[in-house]
């Protein structure tokens, strides 16, 4: 596995080893060794999947408050999606700044979300299985998100969100919720 930055501190693309052969290919998702190898130290205490029907799915923008915080890393199994992760940090130089790359099963690329970053994507294919591999448990009264369309965050989404959640488009504006946020600064 190889480590690519972000311009995001703790954000980075995995570039994961793909083998092919005539029965098809093989990747490894998860290895905490060669994670340690490259610098890395996580830990996997959830292993979750979504599968989204149609193109243009849209879900999150979603993190938790401490004590419940995760780093996530984010890998796309089938179809295609739009990844992202937004610094959502008190203390970052980068706080509300986000980074976005495409996960496809053949291009190899998981997405490393550290604690305190919110993370959403948008599918760019029907039927787009995504595997997220989470370093804390979920809590509800910890959780938290942000509007994918937020003013304040830009995002540049590749094509138009067609299907969101009622959740995710009732989340507020994050300049109504500066004190709230602070939270994510809590050890």
């Amino acid at each position: 596995m190889q480590l690519e930055t972000t311009p995001i501190e703790g954000v980075h693309v995995i570039q994961k080893r793909i083998f092919q052969d005539d029965r098809g290919q093989f990747c490894r998702l998860y290895a905490a060794d060669e994670f340690a190898h490259i610098g890395l130290d996580t830990k996997a205490v959830h292993v979750n999947s979504s599968t989204s029907a149609l193109k243009g799915t849209l879900r999150g923008i979603h993190f938790q408050y401490p004590p419940f915080s995760e780093t996530k890393i984010v890998s796309c199994l089938s179809g295609a999606i739009w990844d992202v992760a937004v610094d959502l940090r008190p203390d970052s130089p980068t706080r509300f700044q986000w980074f976005g790359v495409e996960l496809t099963p053949s291009n190899g690329k998981s997405l490393l979300v550290p604690d305190g970053c919110g993370h959403a994507f948008l599918t760019l294919a029907d039927s787009s299985t995504v595997v997220y591999v989470v370093s804390n448990t979920y809590n509800i009264e910890s959780e938290s998100g942000a509007k994918y369309d937020d003013p304040m965050l830009n995002i540049a989404w590749p094509l138009e969100p067609q299907v969101i959640s009622d959740k995710d488009t009732n989340w507020d504006c994050l300049a109504n919720r500066f004190g709230e946020l602070l939270r994510l600064g809590d050890v």
